[in-house]
């Protein structure tokens, strides 16, 4: 008996404690869900090295009191593409139309750079109530 072929879209929530060692677990999961949506291992590849990089910059510039940091993943998978959320409870940033690279002394800002280069479109979009953060790869056909 042949598995039924998956559902779409279909969608994957999963809410993240704000510490960086949750970001592995998370990133596993989400690659699992792409897989078994039939994505490729390069399109998960992608997504994958992306969600790191926009996972870490949650947990880690997450402004230090008493609001509550939860960071919450979504996953989506069409037939044409694959969307990423990363929503949390930062100050916030502006979010270059194009990042640069830094310099190759710099300790950190690869960050953004990574995202946009490995992901088709990114969004990021401000609110008091929390940030959300957009990236959308195109599924190949196979």
């Amino acid at each position: 008996m042949q598995a039924d072929p998956p559902l779409f879209p279909a969608r994957f929530h999963l809410p993240m404690s704000c510490d960086v060692s949750a970001v592995p677990g998370v990133a596993k999961m989400v690659r699992g869900f792409l897989l078994h949506q039939g994505c490729t291992e390069h399109e998960v590849n992608d997504c994958e090295l992306a969600l790191v990089e926009a996972c870490n910059n949650a947990v880690l510039y997450a402004a230090p009191g008493p609001i509550e940091c939860e960071v919450v993943v979504e996953a989506i998978s069409s037939l044409e593409e694959i969307e990423l959320r990363v929503t949390d409870h930062t100050p916030g940033l502006k979010w270059p139309e194009r990042a640069n690279l830094p310099d190759s002394t710099s300790e950190g800002g690869r960050g953004l750079f990574i995202i946009q280069a490995v992901m088709d479109a990114t969004r990021y979009f401000r609110d008091p109530s929390g940030n959300t953060l957009v990236l959308q790869k195109r599924r190949s056909r196979q």
